[in-house]
């Protein structure tokens, strides 16, 4: 699977360009002239379909509406994040100067959705809802790939639970299951890509959430 691993700034969400037959982005972060200068360095920028956002908070959404505009590509999130979108505070806008959005998702995700890349291959909607209720990760079974959103990163890292909608309980359940996962590539919201044993980083997430929650 042909991954681009896009970030503007330190600061900002990680972006990952998955170029298939039916091409997806996966969240877009802040700064959407970036995006789409990197996007066109690769393919076609409205060859994408599909932006999938992994949760409701703006610094993975804030420049989604002039990327769909610029690509002509539908946006989905997960059904119980949708309504964080239209809200500064629970979407973190306000933390980040920006707005609420104005803009309707064309297709609201849940558990075990699939998102078709167009080769006999699809990417699975895996609910883990802690760092927000509506959170997802996206497995590619083939390549045992995740792209784990703001659940947990490389490293042992883990998803906030301090912000609006943030539930400790619930995240240490989707680590939980996560850890029953076979992961050869870890494709995290923000940092680095890792396939130095992400199963096992995983499981140090896990162990890390349950010391300090």
């Amino acid at each position: 699977m042909e991954v681009h691993h896009i970030n503007s700034s330190p600061y900002d969400a990680n972006a990952y360009l998955i170029v298939a037959p039916r091409p997806v982005l996966i969240d877009v972060g802040m700064n959407a002239s970036y995006i789409l200068d990197r996007i066109s360095g690769i393919i076609e920028p409205t060859d994408i379909e599909t932006i999938i956002l992994t949760h409701g908070h703006y610094d993975h959404w804030g420049a989604v509406e002039e990327v769909s505009g610029s690509t002509g590509a539908d946006i989905v999130i997960h059904t119980d994040d949708a309504s964080m979108l239209t809200d500064s505070v629970a979407s973190a806008a306000a933390m980040f100067s920006g707005q609420a959005a104005s803009f309707s998702p064309e297709r609201l995700l849940h558990e075990s959705d699939n998102i078709d890349l167009g080769n006999d291959s699809g990417l699975e909607v895996i609910h883990t809802p802690g760092h927000t209720p509506g959170c997802i990760c996206l497995y590619h079974a083939p390549t045992k790939s995740l792209f784990s959103g703001d659940t947990v990163f490389q490293g042992g890292g883990f998803g906030r639970t301090d912000l609006a909608g943030g539930n400790q309980h619930r995240l240490l359940e989707s680590l939980e299951r996560l850890t029953g996962m076979n992961v050869d590539v870890l494709y995290p919201g923000h940092g680095e890509v890792s396939a130095d044993d992400p199963s096992g980083q995983i499981r140090m997430s896990l162990q890390l959430a349950r010391t300090y929650m």
